[in-house]
């Protein structure tokens, strides 16, 4: 099973919170529920670049590789992967049917001995110049999170990348990170 990693696609639409502290509260996603008590966070579509030059309406919409945005056809699509992986969560954007797609599925799948890694002083992971994933424990997933990089990357299977491609939804690029 290959594995993929999101990145973003120049020219395609941004969302972003619409308060800073929202910004923190993703990056803390870490595999715990938060349907019963979420709020749809407010965001905005980014439809310009840094140039002023347009961006493209995308069904899954950047807003970071450590989070999921999806329109509502794009949850049609992928309803049947994403709901063996996590949780949908509706956002609130005046002019779009988005939602945040939350990994629940958290797997201790990241082979540390057999990667290349950059750690900080106290050992935690600064960065992963080659990934290596144990096979046994991805295999069958769409969408996870390793224990060890909660704050890093979703990480993406074939099968999650298949239908996407299949399905011709525009979003992020994948990038094969294994084998």
């Amino acid at each position: 099973m290959r594995i993929y990693e999101p990145r973003v696609r120049p020219n395609l639409e941004w969302v972003l919170p619409v308060h800073e502290s929202d910004h923190e509260y993703l990056w803390r996603l870490d595999g715990t529920a938060r349907r019963a008590s979420w709020r749809p966070m407010p965001v905005a579509r980014l439809l310009v670049d840094d140039e002023g030059e347009p961006r493209a309406e995308a069904d899954l919409p950047w807003l970071g590789g450590h989070v999921l945005v999806l329109r509502e056809h794009a949850v049609k699509v992928l309803a049947p992967l994403l709901d063996r992986s996590g949780e949908l969560l509706p956002l609130a954007c005046p002019d779009a049917d988005l939602w945040l797609f939350n990994v629940l599925t958290v797997v201790d799948a990241l082979d540390e001995e057999k990667s290349e890694l950059v750690r900080f002083d106290d050992g935690d992971i600064l960065d992963v110049e080659r990934y290596v994933f144990r096979p046994n424990l991805t295999e069958g997933l769409a969408v996870f999170k390793v224990p060890q990089l909660l704050r890093g990357p979703l990480f993406l299977g074939d099968e999650f990348v298949s239908v996407v491609k299949t399905a011709g939804l525009r979003g992020p690029e994948f990038i094969q990170l294994w084998p």
